[in-house]
């Protein structure tokens, strides 16, 4: 059984997320619900959703368990429950990954045995097969073992903080420590927070762009970490990834953009993986300048969304700051969590403490 100090900040984070939102923040709520019914009524399938990729489907599996949990609307649990068991089209070790934190979050909501199977089973050959000693450490990207990278190596922190939270289990926990020990010494974060995309053959920071999906990952394992050990540094480095993240992946208007014109299908979701775990680490910040300054900047995102989609009209595109962007379910979703994110409320203070 998990200690009692890190049970009452999990059920104080899971009542943040239950609870009705205040009313200021109904109008996101509602406009949530409008982009939520557009991803169904455009691209939804029987096991998942079109115009997405394979690992993208476990993605909305998370955001639309994390709007019924801010909303308290269930419309959407029968695509979830038959996505998240959908694993067609899996090829890599992150894509296996969010399959994993996803069939947690599912079994949190109906504890079928098989999700958690699945996840704990997946896990356990993913480590022992491509964790090794190359670079000191981590997991590989491929089953070729041709890349150690930074999102493939977050998602197995976050993966493991999440499996930790499931079961209580101290292997995870374990595993959350020395993931995050390797990621901190890997060279692949600056100064500032920010997360570059992996290493060289040197096993040195290869120079690649600061996609906005890395420093979400980030921000969640971290923002897990602070919560399961109770050190509240590790919550400091998810703000300043946080921030650093949204001041300087932003336009001069303070919309947030991917650090390159053109990264494909797959970065429509990078911004909502960005957005999904902020919206988790404003629920989890005390408050002070810098959640206010971080809900800001996400009410002011979320409203560019609201616009450039008409009022939940129109699908939103891959780029929020400009309405003809190309669009698909992925960059729905990427609008849904931003539109979550910016009616999140902060943990109320345990009264006992």
């Amino acid at each position: 059984m998990l200690p009692l100090a890190i049970r009452l900040g999990i059920v104080a984070l899971g009542a943040a997320c239950a609870a009705p939102l205040h009313a200021e923040d109904a109008p996101w709520s509602a406009r949530a619900t409008t982009v939520a019914a557009y991803l169904d009524r455009q691209w939804g399938q029987p096991t998942g959703w079109g115009a997405s990729e394979p690992w993208q489907r476990f993605v909305i599996v998370d955001a639309l368990i994390d709007y019924e949990r801010r909303t308290g609307d269930h419309a959407w649990r029968g695509r979830v429950d038959a996505a998240v068991r959908n694993r067609s089209g899996l090829a890599l070790n992150d894509d296996a990954l969010w399959a994993v934190i996803a069939s947690v979050h599912a079994w949190n909501g109906d504890h079928d045995p098989e999700l958690l199977d699945y996840a704990s089973e997946t896990y356990r050959r993913l480590v022992t097969t491509y964790w090794d000693d190359h670079c000191q450490g981590g997991l590989w990207w491929d089953p070729a073992r041709s890349y150690k990278n930074a999102i493939t190596n977050e998602l197995l922190l976050y993966a493991s903080t999440q499996l930790y939270v499931a079961t209580g289990q101290q292997a995870y926990r374990d595993w959350a420590l020395r993931v995050w020990s390797w990621i901190s010494q890997s060279s692949m974060i600056g100064r500032d927070g920010l997360v570059n995309d992996g290493l060289d053959a040197s096993c040195r920071n290869n120079g690649q762009p600061y996609f906005t999906y890395n420093q979400g990952v980030l921000i969640g394992g971290l923002t897990d970490l602070a919560t399961i050990t109770g050190d509240p540094a590790y919550r400091n480095l998810a703000v300043r990834t946080a921030l650093a993240a949204t001041r300087q992946l932003s336009t001069p208007g303070g919309i947030l953009r991917e650090p390159v014109p053109s990264i494909g299908s797959d970065g429509f979701m990078f911004k909502g993986v960005f957005a999904y775990h902020l919206g988790r680490l404003l629920d989890a910040m005390p408050a002070g300048p810098d959640r206010a300054e971080l809900l800001r900047w996400s009410q002011t995102n979320a409203e560019a969304v609201w616009q450039a989609s008409d009022a939940g009209t129109r699908a939103i595109g891959s780029d929020w700051s400009d309405p003809a962007s190309a669009a698909g379910a992925a960059s729905q979703v990427s609008g849904l969590n931003i539109l979550l994110a910016a009616g999140a409320s902060p943990i109320p203070a345990d009264p006992r403490r």
